[in-house]
């Protein structure tokens, strides 16, 4: 798993969560009418099909991560703590997660909760 070697939070890992939960992403590609240069452009849709305003900032925003573990865990109970340099999260009866960030760790507990 990316986020239990991440060292810092990273809109890869954002994406890489949000694929784990049922997300799906689009490239749009179209050429800059005053550089002629090609832009991506990525679009993301949740996992009923709709479109996303914004990829959430799960790995960086402990609002986002909490969420996250809010629409997996709405019931149940869960932690977070930091240190210096690492965070740790647990959620239910399940293991303690240690990663970088708080938020990081928080994801890794909901993905685990999941699988």
């Amino acid at each position: 798993m990316l986020l239990k070697s991440a060292t810092n939070p990273a809109r890869s890992l954002d994406g890489a969560v949000a694929e784990a939960i049922g997300w799906s992403r689009q490239v749009e590609k179209r050429r800059d009418s005053e550089s002629g240069e090609t832009i991506k452009t990525t679009i993301w849709f949740m996992a009923d099909g709709r479109k996303a305003a914004k990829l959430p900032y799960y790995t960086a925003n402990m609002q986002h991560a909490f969420d996250l573990a809010q629409q997996f865990a709405p019931d149940n109970f869960g932690g977070c703590s930091w240190e210096d340099g690492k965070g740790s999260a647990r959620l239910n009866d399940g293991p303690y997660v240690q990663a970088a960030t708080p938020q990081i760790a928080l994801c890794i507990a909901v993905l685990l909760l999941l699988h």
